[in-house]
């Protein structure tokens, strides 16, 4: 079947070694980008310390060219928990959603645990000044809390406004819950749908599952980014596997809950060598004037760094 998206690969946006902080040392993950204006391009994303514990800091970037950076954070934006707290040992970034004049960062938090090795329960924050500063809604308790049937893991929303309705996409553990691989346990993790008439308040209730998986390889369907184009949401995500680590997904669907699984069709793979040879995943689109991109992050987790791709074609009709 020919590949309905076509994505150039543009190359490296930056990772641990790029700037000198000493907080940024591991891991760069789930690149989240906000236009602060029309030369400035603010991409969210976490920087991981050398426990590989992440907090949430910026990069700037030029939104016609972004490989060129102009600017980034020397403090974290948005910083662990205290002790206890369901963030306590790092905050991912998840997604963004400007609503009025308040932008909400939506990110997940981890708790190490003994007999499994985490819970990762999402999270958000608000900031009043277009993103300069973020304070969270609760510092202590998460957004989505465990519920039936999504027991550890019910985090990586992606969050949009529709008419009067906040729709979410999020990532929770399948009644399985863990699975054993080669002796270490994996979580087992879907895509979950829910709605609300508010943006940070959400039912209890568990998800819809509107994404899972097709094979026994697969193993996590994590972090999406969804469009709407005419009658059609269009869906692209994480695919986490035994064989291969993350690869990209793609699916589409006209109620947004029910999606179709086209992954033949998501036109980017792995390189043949350098930063995303082995891994790419965690992406996010996002269109800057008559150009498309896409962000996402490279080999070990994002441990080789962060870049992006911009679409060059679309050539299939659906």
């Amino acid at each position: 079947m020919e590949s309905w998206m076509q994505w150039l690969k543009k190359g490296l946006i930056c990772n641990n070694k790029t700037f000198n902080l000493p907080w940024y040392q591991r891991n760069t993950m789930v690149p989240v980008p906000h236009l602060i204006n029309d030369d400035r391009l603010r991409i969210f994303v976490t920087m991981c310390d050398e426990n590989n514990v992440g907090r949430i800091g910026y990069v700037d970037v030029s939104p016609s060219n972004p490989s060129e950076i102009l600017d980034y954070s020397q403090q974290p934006v948005l910083d662990i928990g205290a002790d206890g707290a369901f963030d306590d040992n790092g905050v991912v970034t998840a997604s963004i959603l400007e609503d009025g004049n308040k932008l909400f960062l939506y990110y997940s938090g981890y708790q190490l645990c003994v007999k499994v090795p985490y819970m990762i329960f999402a999270g958000v924050a608000v900031s009043d000044d277009n993103g300069k500063s973020f304070r969270k809604i609760s510092s202590h308790s998460p957004m989505l809390d465990r519920t039936t049937g999504e027991k550890s893991t019910r985090c990586a929303p992606f969050v949009l406004k529709e008419g009067g309705t906040y729709r979410m996409w999020y990532t929770a553990d399948t009644e399985d819950g863990w699975i054993n691989s080669n002796g270490k346990k994996l979580p087992l993790y879907d895509l979950k749908y829910l709605s609300s008439n508010s943006p940070t308040e959400w039912p209890r209730s568990p998800g819809k599952t509107s994404l899972t998986f097709k094979s026994r390889d697969e193993h996590g369907i994590a972090k999406c980014t969804l469009w709407k184009e005419a009658d059609l949401h269009h869906i692209i995500y994480s695919i986490r596997s035994l064989s291969q680590g993350y690869r990209l997904g793609y699916a589409i669907s006209k109620n947004g809950i029910d999606f179709e699984r086209r992954d033949e069709e998501i036109g980017i793979d792995v390189s043949n060598s350098g930063w995303d040879s082995e891994m790419i995943a965690f992406a996010e689109r996002f269109q800057f004037k008559d150009k498309v991109y896409l962000f996402y992050c490279g080999n070990h987790y994002g441990m080789d760094g962060m870049g992006y791709a911009e679409l060059v074609s679309d050539t299939q009709e659906q």
